[in-house]
């Protein structure tokens, strides 16, 4: 009995771990592509649902302005990128 648990555990772990990681990309890709961008909204929307349901405090305040934060430093990246493209 004890060998056939560790077989399991060892068949789970070998799997090929970055081949399935590859196959999900693909088919978030393709399903957005092929319904649209409310799509990928609908599935965020369904996650943030589920996290709060795993954590009904998140996000708290700390979350938030970390959060925040790093939009911010995206907005400013992008602007410097637009500028940096203007002749």
């Amino acid at each position: 009995m004890n060998n056939r648990i560790t077989t399991g555990i060892r068949a789970f772990m070998a799997r090929d771990w970055q081949r399935a990681r590859d196959f999900k990309d693909v088919y978030w890709a393709e399903r957005i592509e092929r319904l649209g961008p409310l799509e990928g909204l609908r599935i965020a929307d369904e996650l943030r649902q589920q996290a709060i349901l795993e954590n009904p405090d998140w996000p708290d305040a700390k979350s938030r302005r970390e959060d925040l934060g790093s939009h911010l430093r995206l907005a400013d990246l992008f602007a410097r990128a637009d500028a940096a493209r203007r002749p």
